[in-house]
């Protein structure tokens, strides 16, 4: 009987909270239905009671309770209206909870709009834009992409805070001191103040907010998109609440909206298209908690017309796209309904898109089966300055620039549209810490989209469907090469914290990219079938639920267990006593089934992984047989099985596996003819740092300005090169780079065309030559009436994010100089000669501030008179400069630069007064070249447009420059008093020319005027910062 009580009481329970939110008739029918059910008990047997009562209570909780319990989450009945022109929602909102949640006496919930409330005087936010390849837009954190126009406020402002019966409770707004930086603290908390006791538990709270210009959390050229714009009942412990931010705080909503003006209103829960101004919509009610309830709203968006052709995209249903019937969960067998929302001028690219999302759902439920994970999922299309996609609960967010490209361009948008994808499942079902936890809704995502490109164009395929040379693979470079970036002196696991990151572009990075490929690993390591089975395990054990990576690990032990502690069906090789014999083969097993070694190395650690082909030897045996020596080498401290290929001069392939955990192993193949090449990981499944080194033979490739190649390529790259001087004007060349291992090699022919001479320079350095950061270099060259060679030794501190960097640097050259000037001047000044330099060199560059940056220059030069010289002089001279950033994508730079020559020297050693890089209103000429220099400059950038032109030759940071020169140059016997004070003024404008998203080319034209000059009158005109007019 107790039994039956406790069942009745639960099937009570879980009917009342489906009821919540109701209107107030429905009360009536659930006591009847409660009457009813009474009545049934009542005249059943107990044996009934047990069978059925049990079942009926399993399949409601069941329905209602996968992962977080619905009792546990506060329930939202929102009425909010939004005036558009002021880009404000005010709103009346019931919020309900379980007071065995939540402390006594008083609840707190966050503004989360205050976070735009003032810049936050700790700094600039470190926004989570993930870098893409080729890509350099959004490199710092002066810019933040979510915010198109600069800083723009926003707030939650709180009218009144009620209870159930109306009575007025006593508030507070506090700040929220534990936000990241970069998010503003000022009235980030309202704290509630409950009597004893709270006869119902719920609050009744009127507000405002006012929407930033904000990518993400506002409006934006007169469309509207929000996802946390009411306030939200903060997470309890059982000790403190959860402030940071970083878990989520889910809920159910129930929302009647209304809008100023007519729209299309999309949201997770229902789209409707041209909603009339003024009049109440009530949207269905959430039955499942959701992290937000984002709202989108605008006059421009077009619903895709998925009729004829197109019908088979949908989804798996054939049911109506306005069908409003409620939001419910599905598992793998419901069926799922897919829109596409786009403004009006790109249809072609909405279906595009359409079609590939409909393809990622289905390859991601067949491959690894996942469960669907909504009913609906909605494609909109948003505007944003960037093409990273974002997913909010079932609405996929595809900004703009990814419907402004040409076919040209598709598969690099699929590739990018396709490495967010899967938040559908992992962010937005499956939740995480977004401090700690970052990987799972960035770098799972990016696995299951790269798994999706490779099927759908081939593991090698590259972003373009038609060249080959110059066309990069999806895999290496936009995945592999990012996972590979790395700072020397800095240490990036994937499981560590964001905010605490020293350099959080980096940081990005890993989780994502360098997750994809550890997960990619793990799969080839332990097979499909079992990396399948512990994939859909963390993702069913962890529905509604926060996972990590201790979760993860521990359910792919369990089916490693399972397995008897085995990976994959590959065979590996086994040590014996006769090397000359064929090595048996089976399959590899561990003692103790644990993957420690595998998540400590590769998510715990920042370790690297290379291994290196060494010696290899053929001997011919007496039964005519070939026995092949191959020694394999590891290179670095991580490790994972490896597989080795040796081809013979007949064509025929052997393959042996090894563990890969030794520092050296030698392998031994017997072959019926010589063997003819070798690899390591022949197929490229693992993530190595380095893959020149995994063959016995060499790649090779040129190309021309692109600096990207395939790593197991040794790259020549043509590269033009521009300079200036007084004696050889604009000089113009293609320049020659290779790197071999830690030499590099710089070869450039040019062509002075004032002068009309043959220039050249070839350099030859070799990195880390004693330890980390020197480097020794040898050059030959001609330049400015000089040919010279000789030896260069530098020393540069790493470069670490906002941090301060140096170098030093010393040479000693021999040099000979001739008349390489077409001018003439009044003075007799010596221009030919023999001489000798030793030169020392010094450079800082110190972020004094995350706005403020102060760079300096000290050079020396100097003939050494033990050694052949024709002159007797020293060099010294000395720069300072000081960028302040004073709002969005402006700047003012102020420089100053002092230069004097002491003795006697050479034409070609004085300073130049007028150049690109001094005073930009004079020309060129020997007649403004000095013994002493004094200049100083000021400029200010600004952006001319917010908004990039997108395209498949696109303009990005298009900004504008003014600027103010002044400064004097004299010989002796002159003296700085006497000296003309000369001066300049004038404008430009700098942009980044981005062709096909793979080279980005900073454009630079400047037009300067000399001021009051009776000398100078015309102006100069300036591009690239270098080459003048």
């Amino acid at each position: 009987m107790l039994l039956m009580q406790k069942e009745y009481r639960l099937l009570e329970f879980m009917l009342f909270k489906l009821q919540v939110n109701k209107p107030s008739d429905s009360l009536s029918k659930h006591l009847r239905f409660k009457t009813s059910l009474v009545s049934f008990i009542s005249l059943s047997t107990r044996f009934q009671f047990l069978i059925l009562l049990p079942a009926l209570a399993f399949i409601i909780q069941a329905n209602i309770s996968l992962g977080v319990p619905l009792e546990s989450v506060p329930q939202y009945q929102i009425e909010v209206h939004y005036h558009s022109e002021q880009k404000l929602l005010e709103g009346k909102m019931q919020v309900r909870y379980s007071p065995e949640h939540y402390p006594s006496g008083e609840l707190l919930l966050s503004l989360p709009m205050n976070r735009f409330r003032a810049k936050d005087p700790r700094g600039f936010r470190r926004h989570r834009l993930v870098p893409i390849f080729s890509l350099e837009r959004f490199e710092d954190d002066l810019e933040d992409p979510l915010f198109p126009e600069g800083f723009s406020m926003g707030g939650n402002n709180i009218l009144s805070v009620k209870d159930a019966s109306g009575r007025n409770l006593e508030y507070h707004l506090e700040p929220n001191a534990d936000l990241e930086k970069g998010f503003s603290p000022i009235h980030g908390l309202l704290r509630v103040k409950l009597p004893e006791p709270l006869k119902e538990p719920e609050l009744t709270i009127e507000f405002k907010t006012f929407l930033p210009v904000h990518t993400l959390e506002g409006g934006l050229n007169g469309s509207m998109i929000t996802s946390r714009w009411h306030p939200i009942l903060l997470n309890w412990n059982g000790q403190q609440w959860i402030k940071d931010g970083n878990t989520p705080n889910p809920g159910t909503w129930q929302v009647t909206w209304s809008a100023s003006k007519v729209g299309s209103l999309i949201t997770s829960v229902s789209s409707d298209q041209d909603h009339p101004a003024g009049e109440k919509l009530v949207l269905p009610q959430t039955r499942f908690p959701l992290k937000s309830f984002p709202l989108i709203f605008s006059d421009r968006y077009k619903l895709l017309n998925q009729e004829g052709g197109q019908k088979g995209l949908r989804g798996e249903t054939s049911d109506d796209i306005n069908n409003s019937k409620d939001f419910k969960q599905a598992d793998l067998k419901d069926s799922y309904q897919l829109e596409s929302y786009h403004f009006r001028d790109y249809p072609d690219r909405a279906d595009l898109i359409h079609q590939w999302v409909s393809k990622f759902i289905t390859f991601v439920k067949a491959r690894y089966g996942l469960k669907q994970p909504w009913e609906k999922i909605r494609v909109v299309a948003v505007e944003a300055e960037y093409e990273h996609v974002t997913v909010i609960n079932n609405l996929i967010l595809i900004p703009l620039p990814n419907y402004k490209r040409s076919g040209f361009l598709d598969r690099r948008v699929l590739g990018l549209v396709s490495l967010s994808l899967g938040q559908l499942w992992f962010g937005e079902k499956i939740w995480n810490d977004e401090d700690l936890e970052l990987w799972i809704s960035r770098g799972i995502p990016a696995f299951l989209g790269l798994r999706l490109f490779e099927e759908h164009y081939g593991k090698d395929a590259g972003i373009f469907g038609f060249i080959d040379w110059m066309n990069p693979r999806f895999r290496e470079h936009f995945i592999e090469d990012m996972a590979l970036s790395k700072k020397e002196e800095t240490s990036h696991p994937i499981y560590a914290s964001f905010q605490a990151s020293e350099d959080p572009r980096l940081h990005m990075m890993k989780v994502t990219y360098k997750t994809a490929m550890v997960l990619s690993m793990l799969e080839y390591m332990l097979g499909p079938q079992l990396f399948k089975k512990g994939f859909q395990s963390f993702t069913e054990n962890h529905w509604l639920k926060v996972g990590s990576v201790k979760n993860f690990q521990s359910e792919f032990e369990e089916v490693f267990q399972q397995n008897n502690g085995c990976i994959s069906n590959k065979s590996f090789s086994e040590e014996l006593p006769e090397p000359i014999q064929n090595l048996p083969k089976s399959k590899v097993c561990f003692t103790h089934p644990e993957l420690n070694w595998f998540f400590d190395q590769w998510f715990r650690e920042d370790m690297e992984l290379d291994y290196a082909l060494g010696s290899l030897k053929t001997q011919k045996l007496e039964e005519g047989d070939y026995l092949s020596e191959v020694e394999v080498k590891k290179m670095d401290q991580a490790r994972m099985p490896l597989e080795v290929m040796l081809l013979t001069e007949d064509g025929e392939q052997v393959q042996q596996f090894i563990r890969g955990d030794k520092k050296s192993e030698t392998l031994f193949f017997r072959t019926k003819s010589p063997a003819e090449k070798v690899s390591l990981d022949p197929d490229e499944k693992l993530l190595e740092s380095k893959r020149i080194n995994n063959h016995s033979f060499s790649f090779h490739r040129i190309r021309f300005a692109f600096d990207w190649k395939r790593r197991r390529e040794r790259l020549w790259l043509l590269v033009p090169g521009i300079d200036s001087n007084a004696f050889d004007g604009n000089s113009f060349g293609i320049s020659i780079r290779h790197n071999h291992e830690k030499y590099q090699i710089y070869a450039i022919p040019g062509y002075g065309t004032k002068n009309k001479r043959f220039l050249y320079q070839l350099d030859l350095d070799r990195a880390d030559t004693f330890f980390r950061g020197f480097s020794l270099g040898l050059t030959v060259k001609e330049q400015g009436g000089i040919r010279s060679d000789g030896i260069r030794a530098k020393y540069a501190t790493p470069k670490i994010y906002n941090r301060s960097s140096y170098s030093f640097a010393a040479s000693i050259f021999r040099e000979r100089l001739f008349s390489a000037s077409t001018e003439k001047l009044e003075e007799d000044v010596e221009e030919s000669g023999k001489n000798n330099i030793f030169t020392l060199a010094l450079q800082a560059l110190m972020p004094l501030a995350d706005n403020y940056f102060l760079g300096w220059n000290l050079n020396n030069e100097q003939p050494s008179q033990e050694l052949e010289t024709d002159f007797h002089y020293t060099k010294s001279s000395g720069s300072i400069s000081q960028a302040l950033h004073v709002g969005h994508r402006k700047w003012f730079v102020l420089s100053m630069a002092y230069g004097a020559i002491g003795g006697d020297p050479p034409l070609q050693k004085k300073f130049q007064l007028g150049s690109p890089s001094t005073l930009r209103g004079f020309p060129q000429t020997i007649k403004l070249m000095y013994d002493h220099l004094a200049l100083a400059s000021v400029d200010f950038k600004f952006p001319l447009f917010y908004a990039p032109f997108w395209g498949d030759v696109s303009a990005t940071n298009i900004q504008g420059v003014l600027f103010y020169d002044q400064g004097k140059g004299w010989s002796d016997p002159n003296t700085p008093a006497k000296a003309e004070l000369r001066e300049d003024a004038g404008l430009g404008i700098e942009w980044v020319v981005d062709t096909v998203s793979l080279f980005q080319v900073p454009i630079k034209f400047e037009v300067a005027y000399p001021l009051n000059d009776s000398d100078y009158k015309k102006p100069q005109y300036i591009l690239l910062g270098t080459l003048s007019w």
